[in-house]
């Protein structure tokens, strides 16, 4: 891991709204700088941007963070990554706890740039080399132009046995780690693509980590060639075309998933910039994970039938899982979505447009390849059906489905329950038993403000008359034996005060610190929340800490940064004081009921109500309204205060 010291050095230089403005146009309002969200398609913006405390917020899907957070999310990135990123970029020197996680990441991004250059160098033979001719011709005949292989920086490995070993001058270590090549029986170096097409494979930030090779018409060899797992490159977990799509596909919330590396290029042409593919192996959990980050729709653009009910399974569980919409796009048969693009591409764009729910594809294949004007035909397409339909986990929609199956084959929705039943449906989607975060109160270190009359005068208007005289302070309180006021027995409603006063002490923590206490709040999320923020030196410290322990006051938090109040201190104060009189004198009035010596509350009921109708009155001045606050957040903090 990074030192912690470093990672603070690298939020106090980055400016969130330049790394965010990188993706997102913004514009500033007021104290604010909003655009439209990049998680999540909206036609206003709700995304908000807070430049002081380098943060940000989306009301519409409440995604929320700092610079790191949001290059995670939008770019995938694992932490030390996204640190590493900005770093970089604001000239940070990072040090490592863990040497020899250091020493990893350095041998990561020496891998990186040793396939950069493999990257350049195959790129410039394609274009220039002679012998690269025949896969130029190639190239051109499936539609593929110079436009494409520039973007896509495809390359031409050509035939000679050791080309780029030579050009690059790559040590051993490098070419074996890097999968570009090996060391032979004769202790030469030999590259492991010859005579191919290259396909370069980059990670979602457009690190180049690998490559797949395609054999020209009438060579020999496997049709396409992918190296095996490096340091930097795994199958399973990377898909090809996404660092070009993530734009198109965070835009659209949608990911179209092909097979084959000429079908990604085919679907950017046919203006679907938002396809990815595979690279040799069939679509995994890890794919989906990295896509999840990005799109919750998915479009499969490839013979999913033929996947198997195994298949199908993984994919229904995947849909509950990371809550997808896995669809499928249903293309002419034989045609591949790379073809399409030349010869209809309007075909291809009406695919994806009107693609079925997974589980309705598999039974469209199933009605029409049944004979369904027969008994025997539509009680086959039946059984056929119940099998694809028991793969779904959700009873809901398994039943949904057995409702169209009855229609088409003319079978009574009972009986093929009861068959489905004797089939044993797939896994039940009650509510899983999930592990809640405990909900946690104020930390019991939290930092207390000292209670100081002339400070609080001083810093809501300085040359405003003479500071308040400290109050008498009276021996004894009945009023706090009858009833706990710290603890109300109740728990009202939030009210705007409160989400004004959050946003007051997260824009200005001072004069906050100096005029409001934690009782002037109703128990719950507010009240943790302010109690929070004043427990620790920065807002960022007070998120660290209570993101995963409170998380309900934590998105208050980031929701208080986003937001800003044109309200002063003073305001949000006596408007917080006023529904402090309301419910405390209720509760004293309640307390009475229960009370050996109901007169013993008698003082406090007065005082309370007294304070109460000055902070309410039209006639009061602003001073002597502030005056009666600050009474009476004296008496909370003491019960009894001046009752005596």
């Amino acid at each position: 891991m990074i030192n912690d010291d470093d990672v603070v050095a690298v939020r106090a230089a980055t400016n969130i709204v330049g790394v965010i403005s990188q993706f997102v146009p913004l514009k500033r309002v007021g104290r604010r700088w909003v655009g439209l969200c990049p998680f999540h398609p909206e036609k206003s913006p709700s995304f908000s941007v807070n430049e002081d405390a380098g943060l940000y917020y989306c009301f519409g899907c409440q995604k929320k963070g700092d610079a790191i957070t949001f290059l995670r999310d939008l770019e995938g990135l694992d932490f030390v990554g996204a640190v590493e990123r900005l770093a970089a970029k604001a000239n940070v020197s990072l040090r490592y706890t863990d040497a020899d996680a250091g020493e990893s990441r350095k041998r990561r991004h020496r891998l990186i740039d040793t396939m950069e250059q493999a990257v350049q160098w195959y790129h410039e033979r394609l274009l220039t080399g002679v012998d690269a001719g025949p896969a130029r011709g190639y190239l051109r005949s499936r539609g593929i132009g110079g436009a494409e292989v520039r973007q896509f920086r495809l390359g031409w490995a050509p035939n000679g046995w050791d080309e780029l070993s030579k050009a690059l001058h790559l040590s051993d270590v490098d070419l074996r780690d890097s999968g570009l090549g090996l060391v032979n029986r004769r202790g030469r170096q030999q590259d492991f693509f010859r005579g191919r097409i290259l396909f370069p494979i980059f990670d979602p930030q457009g690190a180049p980590i690998g490559f797949g090779g395609r054999k020209l018409e009438g060579t020999d060899g496997p049709k396409y060639l992918n190296p095996g797992a490096t340091a930097i490159y795994d199958k399973s977990k990377v898909l090809y075309g996404l660092s070009a799509a993530k734009a198109d596909i965070v835009t659209v919330q949608e990911a179209i998933v092909c097979e084959g590396y000429t079908d990604v290029i085919g679907f950017f042409q046919a203006g679907m910039g938002r396809a990815v593919a595979t690279c040799g192996t069939a679509l995994t959990e890890d794919h989906v994970k990295l896509l999840t980050r990005f799109a919750k729709r998915l479009v499969l653009a490839f013979d999913a039938d033929g996947a198997g009910q195994s298949a199908a399974e993984r994919f229904h569980q995947w849909e509950q899982t990371y809550e997808l919409d896995v669809v499928v796009a249903a293309l002419p048969p034989g045609k591949d979505p790379g073809e399409l693009a030349q010869t209809d591409p309007e075909a291809l764009r009406s695919a994806v447009e009107h693609a079925l729910p997974f589980l309705a594809f598999r039974l469209q294949r199933i009605y029409g390849a049944a004979d369904l004007s027969t008994a025997e035909g539509r009680a086959r397409a039946a059984g056929r059906a119940l099998e694809v339909i028991s793969a779904h986990p959700n009873p809901l929609v398994r039943d949904q489905y057995l409702l169209d199956v009855s229609s088409r084959c003319r079978i009574e929705v009972a009986q093929l329950r009861a068959q489905l039943e004797r089939r044993g449906p797939g896994r039940s989607t009650e509510p899983r038993s999930t592990q809640s975060h405990p909900t946690a109160g104020p930390r019991t270190d939290h930092r207390r403000h000292e209670w100081r009359h002339r400070d609080r005068q001083d810093a809501l208007d300085p040359d405003d008359g003479p500071a308040f005289d400290d109050l008498p302070r009276s021996p004894g309180a009945t009023a706090r034996h009858a009833i706990d006021l710290r603890t109300p027995q109740r728990r009202p409603a939030p009210s705007s005060a409160e989400r004004d006063a959050l946003r007051v002490a997260v824009e200005r923590p001072d004069e906050a610190a100096e005029w409001l206490d934690e009782i002037l709040f109703t128990e719950g999320p507010y009240r943790r929340a302010f109690t929070a923020l004043c427990a620790w030196p920065t807002l960022q410290d007070c998120l660290d800490a209570i993101d995963d322990d409170d998380p309900e006051a934590a998105e208050l938090l980031h929701q208080a940064a986003a937001e800003q109040s044109e309200a002063t201190i003073g305001d949000v104060f006596l408007r917080l004081s006023q529904e402090a009189a309301r419910r405390l004198l209720a509760e004293l009035k309640q307390a009475t009921l229960t009370a050996d010596d109901p007169l013993a509350l008698s003082a406090a009921m007065a005082h309370v109500a007294g304070l109460r109708t000055t902070l309410h009155s039209d006639d009061a001045g602003t001073e002597t309204k502030l005056q009666a606050g600050t009474d009476l957040l004296a008496w909370l903090l003491d019960p009894g205060e001046g009752t005596r």
